[in-house]
């Protein structure tokens, strides 16, 4: 079925009638894996692997932080006959709204939600020719966004289906984060496209922006367009340019969300600096807010012969920390050869590596 785009109003009549809350009643916990209840998947985060592309279609692995391993195709495991099928597509995404892990496959995937403690699965979007998903961000209980490669479309979490088409954007759509008042979405050939919250009307475009979004615990939003970091106030829209030491890039050659991560302990901001394309890159620069000199030299920089791919940055609040993946570079065999490092987020000391082999290509990191 064909999404058809609707005015403004008519989309907005479609969220005002999907935030119509009903009321449930808490189920009786009768005969529920206590192992479940506590949680199987909550200690430690989750790392989203895009897979060997032709060879399978990605897995999520999960870091357990209280034993410091690496626990491998969770998904697969807990829902057994299940995954991100069809072969053809490929995972790229994932993130944790409302307590539900959200793993998102482009080339025609499905969307697939998961139990963000249990991994078990609770809805899917299947595979389709009609739709090629990037990223998701939730507005609330009932509804969300998805992003793709035709515009953004507003899904309903309870039936998980789309059912409408944004207006005010238009071909690729990438990364996405939601504040009080606005929804900044980002656009392959628009840059920023900032939506109102209430109705899901545009707001303001920012052109030539390149990656985003992530936000500071002051509340501001930050973004890059070539050697321009961004701060943007999430209420007047206002922004502030800070100049960087090098020049970053889009992500959608095989598209990938965006190497950069904010704190939630510090006013600081962390980014990948890539050579360009969509990996390769063994340096990652802290930008302290309102502290230019905290970009004179790169925060980490990786192993000799160690590479990242795509968004292999991830902040752990948990424990205050950088997690990153990394391969051996070269590509071919060294591929399967991959490192999960942990770093404190303070000083940018490595605190642990967690070796672990196959072709995984992970792309990025989920956080509860």
């Amino acid at each position: 079925m064909k999404i058809t785009s609707f005015k403004g109003l008519a989309v907005a009549a479609v969220l005002s009638a999907a935030l119509i809350s009903c009321k449930k009643d808490t189920p009786e916990v009768i005969g529920v894996d206590p192992t479940e209840v506590a949680g199987k998947y909550e200690n430690g985060f989750f790392i989203i692997n895009e897979g060997w592309f032709g060879h399978g279609t990605g897995s999520v692995s999960f870091y357990d932080a209280a034993s410091g391993t690496l626990k491998d195709s969770v998904f697969q495991k807990e829902n057994v006959g299940k995954g991100f099928e069809p072969a053809s597509s490929t995972v790229q995404y994932g993130t944790v709204f409302n307590k539900n892990l959200y793993v998102i496959s482009k080339v025609r995937g499905p969307v697939v939600v998961a139990d963000a403690k249990t991994m078990k699965e609770v809805g899917r979007i299947p595979g389709s020719s009609e739709y090629d998903w990037r990223a998701f961000v939730g507005i609330d209980e009932n509804n969300g966004l998805l992003s793709s490669s035709d515009g953004v479309y507003l899904v309903n979490l309870k039936t998980f289906k789309p059912s409408a088409k944004l207006l005010g954007s238009k071909g690729q759509m990438g990364d996405m984060l939601k504040t009080d008042k606005y929804i900044y979405t980002l656009s392959q050939t628009e840059g920023a496209v900032i939506y109102n919250v209430s109705d899901l009307s545009v707001q303001k475009k920012i052109a030539g922006v390149t990656m985003g979004f992530v936000k500071t615990p002051d509340g501001k939003v930050w973004f890059t367009g070539g050697k321009n970091l961004y701060k943007s106030d999430p209420v007047t829209l206002e922004t502030e340019t800070i100049e960087l030491p090098f020049s970053t890039y889009t992500t959608y050659n095989a598209w990938f969300s965006s190497p950069i991560i904010a704190s939630t302990k510090e006013n600081a901001v962390f980014m990948i600096k890539l050579p360009g394309g969509w990996g390769g890159g063994k340096e990652i620069y802290k930008y302290i807010s309102g502290d230019k000199s905290s970009l004179d030299k790169p925060f980490i920089t990786v192993a000799d012969k160690q590479v990242f791919y795509k968004k292999n940055l991830g902040y752990y609040a948990e424990a205050d920390q950088i997690v990153t993946t990394t391969f051996v570079e070269g590509w071919g065999a060294g591929s399967a050869t991959n490192n999960l490092n942990i770093y404190d987020a303070k000083t940018g000391a490595l605190k642990k590596t967690v070796p672990f082999t196959g072709y995984h290509f992970p792309s990025m990191f989920a956080f509860h």
